[in-house]
């Protein structure tokens, strides 16, 4: 992440060259790490438990957002619904895990699919309805966008091939793990490539909001997981990792898109980007 960045100060990249990573992250490394991931894993109680904590993060991080915002003005609790939920998995997580749990990974994919339904509409839709708009048809615009992203398609598909006991051929799985070996590498120089830091002094108090409502919860989802649930190690060790993701980038979008103080939400991105690998790597060492 370091060299991106000064890679780029340097004029080795532009900031719009992030894209370009972003593309092939979503559209060939990540889609390759969920395909190698899941060759010869047969889907238990767990890959669906991790599915449910996936939706209980979320649902409990919007019901944060709300008694966080509650007095505050409508743009405000609309923000604080759009970014006090919601994962990075696919671009931040899950490409820093993949060397250090390679076997968590398949957890981690089910996690994201309920955390994607969040990110990808959800949150869209209840911000819409605080600010008294319309979000239109939600939830076809949730399912085409699912559908149509690479890496939750690659997720449905090997886990309905794990569920039916079928597993790919040997050279398939092994040229997928060959391109999802190079995706660490890319999501690190993608993140550097395009670190931004614009923070407006008025805008420091709900940046710092925001960021202390998210890792605030993400300890007390980590030490949950961790000690109560009864699961296999290596699913409690990546998912207690995971509930200190980054914000999805979505959220920039949406922030934009609803004109609810978007500065905001482009200060947090980066910020919550630094903090999380820094925390992650703090956990996992606590963690052994």
């Amino acid at each position: 992440m370091l060299l991106g960045y000064v890679l780029r100060r340097l004029r080795a990249f532009r900031l719009e060259d992030g894209r370009v990573f972003s593309s092939i992250i979503i559209y060939v490394t990540l889609p390759a790490v969920v395909v190698s991931s899941f060759g010869g894993v047969r889907v238990d109680f767990w890959f669906l438990a991790a599915f449910g904590l996936g939706l209980a993060a979320n649902a409990v991080m919007v019901g944060v957002a709300f008694a966080a915002s509650c007095r505050k003005k409508p743009e405000v609790r609309a923000l604080y619904t759009i970014n006090c939920p919601g994962y990075n998995l696919g671009n931040i997580t899950i490409p820093f895990l993949q060397g250090f749990y390679p076997s968590g990974i398949p957890y981690l994919c089910m996690f994201d699919t309920t955390d994607s339904c969040f990110s990808l509409g959800a949150t869209y839709a209840i911000a819409c309805t605080q600010l008294g708009k319309k979000s239109g048809k939600i939830g076809r615009a949730l399912a085409v966008g699912l559908l149509t992203s690479v890496p939750f398609d690659a997720y449905l598909l090997m886990t309905a091939l794990s569920l039916l006991g079928v597993s790919l051929p040997g050279p398939i799985t092994e040229f997928a793990g060959f391109l999802g070996k190079a995706n660490g590498c890319l999501a690190m120089l993608m993140v550097g490539i395009s670190l931004e830091f614009h923070l407006a002094r008025d805008e420091v108090r709900d940046v710092v909001t925001i960021l202390l409502l998210r890792y605030a919860g993400g300890a007390l989802f980590a030490l949950a997981i961790y000690f109560l649930i009864p699961a296999p190690l290596v699913m409690r060790q990546v998912l207690s990792l995971a509930v200190f993701s980054a914000v999805a980038n979505i959220a920039m979008i949406y922030s934009s898109r609803l004109g609810v103080r978007a500065a905001i939400a482009s200060a947090v991105n980066p910020i919550a980007i630094v903090l999380s690998i820094l925390i992650m790597s703090a956990v996992m060492g606590m963690m052994g």
